[in-house]
């Protein structure tokens, strides 16, 4: 499923700008209606994991998010490409909050850290080969062979979900409970949710400027290999990490990680040299593997198993959040400030959530966890 998504990052922004003739604002609002959509669904999706069956969600879902791959090929406008892009997002919402919870599901609580991390390792590994691969194939075939690729990759994950063994849970039935907001967000975990959504801000420019930023730095060739390093930091920290998770580490390693960040942020916006820019790409990577699963344990932590799915959107919701900022401002900002300056407002934004985890968000999850 990542690996189908990832593979359009690099190509998606090239192909607004060289087929389609959009500008870096429309570039930008086009790349974020994916993540609107996802983050207009998490909600929902929530409940709807917490309601229902999950593998059914998740089956049905994940067909959906394949098929999608086949709009990019009739894209031929602008408003088009952002319908279909939105769509692909709602999709993405959806199937994300389904795999996620059911990853969590199978998971004892004892050791629910580590086996977010190993969970999160799957999506490093696509992160490593999608956007790689999808620059190679457009770079030998164009854009439509990408489309194709990534449709195609789709359609081999949903036979896989198709046997899934699932182990069946009490699905808590609240048709006649009240409606309120902590039915489809988890309250408790506002603080996270700010705190993950300063992250997702800086890491959103990384993700779909990242080739137009190489071009401006005048690095040509190799550039998709930056996201295999940053996925290897990913990888490496997540295998190191996740049973310092379980052992009470937590907000220690957020903290470490947030301070990598906002430091391997700083430093890329002001890099001059190839090396500098890969060197990098793995500290970001490894910073990330530390906050990532670190918040969505302390989220998942904080839930009943009647709300893990609500935990889960929450979580993600954060990070879409976060991400379609990043992207939809990044876009507008690199016209006046360069994507250098795109990059070192990302830092900042880092490295406020840094302050704030440790002045309040810390001791509020301290205060809130529950043992499940």
């Amino acid at each position: 499923m990542f690996f189908s998504f990832y593979a359009l990052l690099p190509v998606l922004p090239l192909y607004i700008f060289e087929n389609l003739k959009g500008g870096h604002t429309i570039s930008g609002v086009i790349l974020a209606l994916y993540t609107i959509g996802a983050l207009f669904c998490r909600p929902f999706a929530g409940y709807l994991v917490d309601n229902f069956s999950r593998k059914k969600l998740y089956f049905l879902t994940y067909l959906i998010f394949s098929f999608m791959f086949l709009g990019y090929l009739v894209s031929f406008t602008l408003v088009i490409i952002a319908f279909i892009r939105f769509f692909h997002g709602v999709s993405f919402g959806i199937v994300t909050t389904s795999s996620n919870t059911l990853a969590v599901d199978v998971l004892p609580s004892s050791r629910r850290g580590e086996g977010i991390g190993y969970f999160g390792v799957a999506t490093n590994i696509a992160f490593a080969l999608g956007p790689m691969s999808g620059m190679l194939i457009f770079e030998a075939y164009h854009f439509n062979a990408v489309f194709i690729s990534s449709f195609i990759t789709g359609l081999v994950g949903l036979i896989l979900v198709y046997f899934l063994k699932v182990p069946r849970k009490p699905i808590k039935n609240c048709n006649n409970c009240p409606l309120s907001l902590d039915r489809f967000f988890l309250t408790k975990a506002t603080p996270q949710f700010f705190n993950m959504m300063l992250v997702g801000f800086a890491y959103g420019p990384i993700t779909n400027y990242l080739a137009l930023y190489a071009k401006e730095l005048n690095i040509t060739q190799g550039v998709g290999f930056f996201y295999a390093l940053l996925s290897l930091g990913l990888v490496t920290s997540r295998l190191l990490t996740g049973r310092f998770i379980d052992r009470g580490y937590l907000n220690t390693l957020i903290s470490l990680g947030l301070l990598l960040l906002a430091f391997s942020y700083a430093g890329f916006s002001f890099i001059n040299s190839a090396s500098l820019f890969f060197t990098l790409a793995f500290f970001i990577g490894f910073g990330h593997g530390l906050v990532g699963p670190s918040f969505q344990t302390m989220v998942i932590n904080m839930a009943p198993h009647s709300k893990r799915g609500t935990a889960s959107s929450t979580f993600l919701s954060s990070w879409d959040l976060g991400i379609g900022s990043g992207i939809l401002l990044g876009g507008f900002l690199a016209k006046h400030i360069k994507y250098s300056g795109v990059y070192l407002i990302g830092s900042i934004g880092v490295l406020l959530a840094f302050i704030f985890f440790v002045v309040f968000v810390s001791s509020h999850y301290n205060r809130n966890k529950i043992e499940t």
